[in-house]
């Protein structure tokens, strides 16, 4: 169990996983049964592997990935499912993929 803040806006995330570890450049990775939840608002997020690049400001969830309540831009995605979720940590937008033909499924709230 780790909280970490990844953005300059200074939101702060939990998150849970199987194992941990940060490098000595502030990357950070979490692997297995990934739990990320904000402590400022109702976003949470699940997948098998996590990595945060500080330099590329990117924050990648990866495998069976489970979004809810995450907002951007106007945007309000309430539930989305998909292969690899990436966000933005300097501007909050994301984008999502899906591998092997699969699609990525999207609640949105306008």
């Amino acid at each position: 169990l780790t909280e970490i803040t990844f953005s300059k806006e200074k939101l702060n995330y939990t998150i849970t996983s199987d194992s941990q570890i940060q490098n000595i450049k502030g990357n950070f990775e979490a692997y297995g049964n990934v739990l990320i939840k904000s402590t400022n608002n109702n976003f949470e997020a699940s997948s098998n592997k996590l990595t945060y690049d500080k330099d590329a400001k990117t924050l990648k969830l990866l495998g069976n990935v489970f979004v809810k309540n995450l907002d951007s831009e106007g945007l309000s995605i309430q539930e989305s499912y998909g292969d690899e979720l990436t966000i933005f940590t300097d501007s909050g937008l994301f984008k999502f993929n899906s591998e092997n033909k699969n699609r990525v499924k999207t609640k949105l709230k306008f």
